[in-house]
């Protein structure tokens, strides 16, 4: 299978005599240690993640990566491709308490998960914790349930074959001096009826699913963009097309205190008591939706409500584009982009203005 990889694509690019694709080349695999097909593998040389010359199979896709290809390409490719991610110490204050939140939400619902651990490996502030403290404290002092007979992070498992002819999009590769056109394999196939089929994987995980609906938690200061599906549509939608029975989705949306800090410096449990007092005074406007008498909160939104045929056609589309630029190259940047992804500056410019990497922002992620 050595031709499917385009050794000009890579630097460090080193064929073995035992027809593997290069030393370094590490095949996809499930949790069961099995190899997955038509999945791009990954490089074990210091440094590597994804093989940059497996030009020809897929790299799954989420709803999140999909955003991430639209609004720049080259930030795709710094996360998706070679897989630089910033170190959770150094993330936003609203993705360290959100990931604080779904941790104690998800240890709460009987999930194995360390608080302590999450604070010290995004090294939260303690102000920040006190917020989220006070938060899961109300919860529990409301009585908030949950129904029954849900399973936590439950695996999406949602896939798709693209199926395009011979004239649509018909890749080759360099192996050395010899090119290898990838329809070669089809040449018994008559001339008519010949398909190329990309398997399209699209992965991720529900919060709390049950038989025929799904629940997801979200930390917010600004509650509702999770409160109108044309902004949820690619992550719901997604969640949706992954299983059929699935008829509604419950959104547990709860805003981020807001609170500032009186006089410095305010003492951690002195913003504690101050952001309880608050919620327990005005529970709906944290947890949103919140009813009383049935203890829970949260709003609906029915299957019906999101496009579906048209998130599919998205993942059709985006993942040929991306398989453009895997082939050319090329994932150019957005520069409209640069200063606004969600309203803040794109945190991977530095890597893009300077083409150095800092190590002490920035990690490798790991593949196994």
């Amino acid at each position: 299978m050595r031709n499917l990889l385009d050794s000009n694509k890579c630097p460090y690019f080193l064929p073995t005599f035992d027809n593997r694709e290069c030393k370094y080349y590490q095949y996809a695999e499930n949790d069961r240690f099995e190899q997955i097909d038509g999945a791009c593998g990954f490089c074990k040389r210091p440094g590597g993640y994804r093989c940059v010359a497996d030009i020809t199979r897929i790299v799954p896709l989420s709803h999140s990566s999909v955003s991430t290809f639209m609004t720049c390409h080259q930030l795709y490719y710094l996360q998706k491709i070679l897989g630089i991610e910033k170190r959770p110490a150094f993330m936003g204050v609203p993705l360290k308490a959100g990931s604080l939140w779904d941790t104690i939400k998800q240890r709460h619902l009987g999930a194995d998960k360390s608080i302590k651990d999450k604070i010290e490996e995004y090294e939260i502030d303690p102000i920040t914790v006190s917020k989220v403290r006070a938060l899961y404290h109300a919860y529990k002092e409301f009585g908030i349930t949950v129904d029954s007979g849900f399973e936590l992070q439950a695996a999406i498992n949602f896939s798709h074959n693209i199926q395009l002819s011979p004239s649509s999009f018909i890749p080759s590769v360099d192996v050395g001096e010899e090119k290898i056109n990838l329809w070669a394999d089809r040449r018994n196939q008559g001339e008519d009826n010949r398909t190329w089929i990309f398997p399209l994987s699209v992965t991720g995980f529900y919060d709390r699913k049950y038989s025929t609906y799904f629940c997801e938690d979200k930390l917010s200061g600004k509650p509702k963009f999770y409160l109108d599906p044309f902004y949820i549509q690619s992550q719901m939608g997604t969640y949706f097309l992954a299983d059929p029975n699935l008829e509604y989705v419950i959104m547990e949306v709860v805003l981020f205190p807001q609170q500032r800090e009186l006089k410095k410096p305010e003492t951690p449990e002195a913003m504690y008591e101050r952001v309880y007092g608050e919620i327990l005074s005005r529970p709906s406007k944290y947890f949103i939706g919140f009813d009383r008498k049935k203890l829970k909160y949260g709003v609906k939104f029915h299957r019906g409500e999101f496009d579906l045929d048209a998130i599919v056609s998205t993942y059709q589309q985006v993942v040929l584009e991306i398989l453009s630029c895997r082939y050319t190259g090329n994932f150019y940047k957005n520069f409209r982009a640069c200063n606004n992804i969600f309203g803040y500056p794109c945190e991977y410019q530095t890597i893009c203005k300077t083409g150095n990497i800092s190590e002490s922002l920035f990690r490798i992620r790991k593949f196994n």
